[in-house]
């Protein structure tokens, strides 16, 4: 059971695609934001600085505060609206679908550092639903009755409110919680004591988790705002792609030409080609800065819609990251094959067509050579080949690497077996350099981001199932 476990684990990690394996991007020697950078200390010094900073999208602040200096980020906290705030809750207080309320805790504990009026306007300007579920579970309220049933050591755990016909006690929860309820309920009494009779009423009768389960249905309608997508939605965008001729057929030229002659640009320069087309379309008057930055965003909510396939949360900004990475050096590849490299079809195609369009395009140029790679295991071992094929096909990727590592490990060189599982992830990868010191033996591999990379990965598979390569499989 536990072999079994451990297994079904490997796999799943090897599914996401990102960290499946050791990688290096060439083209991030600068930080890659998610967002257009927020400058929080020009917002602290502005005429105006409350209107300057809920001009953010709420998105872009939510970056902005969990990569900034926690005192510059303390200071923007109170300058937010509702929505924003919502919006860094929504990120940071869920995991693996449920309020994780120690989380959201974390951030309303800022405020509380700020004084306890602020706790309460910021507690109070979450949703409704949010302050009933963040309370739900510790909240219980007896009436007069009731309590002058209780013994004497548990009337000891109740506080009354100030009719004094109505106990309140914090119940269940470690300290951290008690402390926090505790000083928002205080907090809330000195401001509005109606208010506190509502919420605590409300907390203490509704039934457990349903404050929750209708409060993931409006997360999960903001997040997809914000381009998170349901898993489904997420695996689509790995599935096969049949457009990709009709593709090739709408950005050709007049003269028809197949999809392998369309791949003749090798030179992949110090940039990457998307971004030096939209930095052209930007100097050149082609684009305004507002519909560059438009297109910038459009591969930022493509690296959130591949997020759920790739196991990755909204609050994970490091995981964001390396899906944009990803995304965009595939997307670059996908647009170099439609364009020939031309930098004036490319700007085009990009300001035609959706981000997810070429990217989708992009990893369809991997399905010849796996067929390939397939075809020439099947003369060797029809019954692992159908296998990988089977797994790649249903968007299996990590069972896909899994089944390559444990059956081919030792019958053909390790080098080799990583090259397969870089053809064979959710992200195609090549091969960048083979790592050795005394102890680890390992290949990092690179992003396909150019025709060249995707020539040196199609040279590398063809070495393997080369005729001496062959005798060493049988």
């Amino acid at each position: 059971m536990a072999d079994r476990l451990s297994e079904d684990a490997l796999i799943r990690s090897l599914d996401s695609g990102w960290r499946s394996l050791v990688w290096r991007d060439p083209f991030s020697s600068k930080n890659r934001p998610l967002v257009q950078s927020v400058d929080l200390n020009a917002i602290l010094y502005a005429e105006n600085p409350e209107a300057l900073a809920q001009a953010v999208p709420r998105r872009d602040m939510y970056l902005a505060l969990v990569t900034a200096d926690p005192e510059e980020a303390l200071e923007v906290l109170p300058l937010l609206s509702d929505e924003q705030f919502v919006s860094i809750v929504d990120n940071e207080a869920w995991k693996d679908g449920h309020l994780a309320v120690h989380q959201a805790i974390r951030w309303l504990d800022l405020y509380k550092h700020l004084g306890a009026e602020q706790l309460y306007k910021r507690f109070r300007q979450l949703d409704e639903e949010y302050q009933v579920a963040l309370l739900n579970p510790y909240i219980e309220m007896v009436d007069e009755d009731a309590f002058e049933k209780l013994p004497q050591n548990e009337q000891d755990t109740f506080s009354a409110l100030p009719c004094n016909t109505l106990w309140w006690k914090v119940k269940g929860g470690d300290d951290k919680i008690q402390e926090f309820v505790t000083s928002l309920v205080s907090a809330s009494m000195a401001e509005d004591a109606a208010y506190v009779y509502s919420l605590l009423g409300m907390a203490s009768m509704l039934p457990p988790n349903e404050q929750e389960a209708l409060l993931k249905q409006f997360r999960d309608a903001r997040l997809e705002e914000d381009g998170f997508v349901s898993l489904e939605e997420s695996l689509d965008l790995f599935a096969p792609f049949g457009a990709g001729k009709d593709l090739i057929s709408k950005w050709s030229s007049p003269q028809k030409e197949d999809q392998s002659s369309a791949m003749v640009r090798t030179d992949s320069g110090s940039a990457l080609f998307i971004d030096s087309v939209l930095r052209k379309a930007a100097s050149s008057g082609v684009a305004d800065s507002v519909a560059v930055e438009n297109i910038q965003k459009g591969f930022a909510y493509l690296a959130n819609a591949v997020s759920a396939a790739c196991q990755v949360e909204p609050d994970d900004v490091s995981g964001l990251k390396s899906l944009l990475q990803q995304v965009k050096c595939m997307s670059s590849f996908g647009l170099d094959v439609l364009s020939k490299g031309n930098d004036d079809k490319a700007i085009e195609i990009l300001f035609t067509e959706f981000p997810k369009v070429v990217f989708r395009f992009a990893l369809s140029l991997f399905d010849g050579i796996r067929l390939e790679a397939i075809s020439s295991l099947k003369a060797q071992d029809e019954k692992l080949a159908n296998k990988i094929e089977l797994y790649w096909r249903s968007g299996k990727f990590g069972a896909a690497l899994w089944l390559i590592d444990k059956n081919l490990s030792g019958k053909i060189d390790p080098e080799s077996v990583e090259i397969l599982k870089g053809l064979f992830n959710r992200f195609p990868m090549v091969k960048d350099e083979v790592m050795t010191d005394e102890k680890v033996w390992r290949v990092r591999f690179r992003p396909v981001a150019t025709v060249g990379d995707y020539e040196a990965l199609v040279s590398d598979v063809r070495r393997i199932f080369s005729v001496s390569e062959q005798e060493a499989l049988q």
